[in-house]
């Protein structure tokens, strides 16, 4: 069996600092394997470019030349000329006040699972809230008295408060989301990053176009990992990278409405890889017809070492994303904490796990963490029944399951991407699964892409994606 020592040797840990790196033109470059990509069938017979015959089939590949033209290999884009490395792209995404920017409005629902756990699903109501709440998109404002009173008439008793333009759906609104008229419409489920959820800016402008793709064909939702965007856990069970059964029964759910709805789902950064996991372990049982990855770190080793050892990742990233996991413990130590000692009552493996290392001594000790490896040391590893945070990213990457996607995926990551690393993209792999079409850019830093206008260049082609595609594929 290969080292721990042997497998990272390979890896570079110079600062992403790369000149071919600088800049702000940016291009596509499409990864494909030796099978090609999987052949999609198309509602109606096409004329193709440079082609006489028409086609009631196109490849994956193809059809994104064809209908996603941004996203096409070689194609061209030009993000914010500030903005000239993946580090400061990534910082100023997280950093930068986007309060004016994707105003979005949500409303929140709780979920519950089978194992009386809850998480938390955000749907965009922009459409009757926008009206309701008299949105002026030139300045920005809406009746914020009215907002108010309706949240404080629908929040649930000792909850945390809401981010802005979101707050819990009552009864009548509930219903009108999971009617018969929304259950016609596609639905785009989408999974944030670690620690993150529907109000992060990249998120608001991912859900804002998908909800106007189409003249707002789309019902779109944001699924929330448990305790996260404010969240509360209501059993001792916090998310990790198997933790695919949310994502399952929720999928589950809607399709068990309306048998016969369009199902996407993106994930973005550790959303990506627990949407690649699920997909991976469901197979051919899921419900979904496409899907797309966003910044996804196939392989968390890759990752993680990046992190713990490139210069600025390790100096003004790790830290910060760490200490976000460590605050989220922090709340939720209501429903986490255990005695001191206690051992646990089964040996622990991902399929059922013994969260028995949530007590107050290892959560002082967590406050001086910097890196995510060590927060994984002490909770996630030993959770799961592995021997370390390095054997839980080992087994828990999504690279493990690549080959077992079975529905048309669309992967999308930045070589300069200070978070992920420059070998993201499981190049070995791609012979093994034409289903998947690997794009890689050499711009845009962790989910970023962002231009002049403050905006994202990939969540706009992402939108464009699913857009044609729902428009011409069955």
């Amino acid at each position: 069996m290969t080292s721990d020592k042997e497998l990272m040797k390979d890896i570079s840990t110079w600062p992403i600092l790369n000149p071919f790196h600088w800049g702000y033109n940016g291009t596509v470059r499409h990864y494909i394997g030796a099978q090609g990509t999987v052949e999609l069938e198309l509602k109606d017979e096409i004329a193709l470019k440079d082609e006489l015959d028409t086609k009631d089939k196109i490849s994956l590949d193809q059809f994104v030349k064809e209908y996603v033209p941004g996203l096409q290999n070689g194609a061209n884009f030009q993000l914010d000329k500030k903005l000239f490395t993946g580090i400061l792209q990534t910082m100023y995404l997280g950093s930068a006040d986007f309060t004016q920017k994707f105003p979005v409005f949500y409303g929140r629902e709780i979920v519950k699972f089978s194992d009386k756990g809850v998480c938390t699903a955000d749907w965009v109501m922009n459409g009757s809230w926008k009206r309701r709440y008299q949105y002026d998109a030139a300045t920005g404002k809406f009746d914020k008295d009215l907002f108010l009173e309706d949240e404080k008439k629908t929040h649930p008793e000792n909850w945390p408060r809401l981010q802005p333009r979101t707050r819990y759906l009552d009864e009548e609104e509930l219903k009108t989301v999971h009617d018969e008229k929304n259950n016609e419409r596609p639905l785009i489920v989408i999974l944030h990053g670690l620690a993150g959820g529907s109000h992060e800016p990249i998120i608001r402008s991912l859900t804002d176009h998908l909800s106007h793709a189409g003249n707002g064909k789309f019902q779109v939702v944001v699924l929330n990992s448990r305790g996260c965007a404010r969240s509360k856990i209501t059993t001792p069970n916090l998310f990790t990278a198997y933790h695919y059964l949310d994502i399952k029964e929720f999928l589950e759910r809607e399709r068990a409405k309306s048998p016969n709805r369009k199902l996407y789902a993106i994930g973005c950064s550790f959303g990506a890889t627990m949407l690649a996991n699920y997909l991976g372990f469901v197979g051919d049982k899921t419900p979904l017809n496409a899907a797309a990855t966003f910044c996804n770190p196939w392989d968390m080793v890759l990752s993680a070492y990046k992190v713990g050892r490139d210069y600025w990742s390790q100096r003004i990233f790790s830290k910060t994303v760490t200490q976000f996991l460590v605050r989220m413990v922090k709340v939720n130590m209501k429903e986490l904490e255990v005695p001191e000692g206690t051992k646990p009552d089964h040996d622990p493996t991902p399929e059922n796990p013994a969260f028995i290392h949530f007590t107050q001594s290892n959560l002082k000790k967590a406050f001086n963490m910097k890196y995510m490896s060590e927060f994984d040391d002490m909770f996630t590893a030993p959770s799961l029944g592995f021997k370390n945070a390095l054997d839980y990213y080992k087994h828990g990457s999504s690279v493990n399951r690549f080959k077992d996607i079975t529905i048309p995926l669309l992967s999308l990551n930045a070589s300069d991407d200070p978070v992920v690393g420059t070998d993201h993209i499981p190049l070995t792999y791609l012979d093994q699964n034409p289903n998947v079409l690997a794009l890689e850019t050499d711009l845009g830093g962790h989910l970023a892409y962002l231009q002049s206008d403050g905006d994202s260049w990939a969540t706009r082609q992402i939108s464009d994606f699913f857009d044609k595609f729902d428009e011409l594929v069955k």
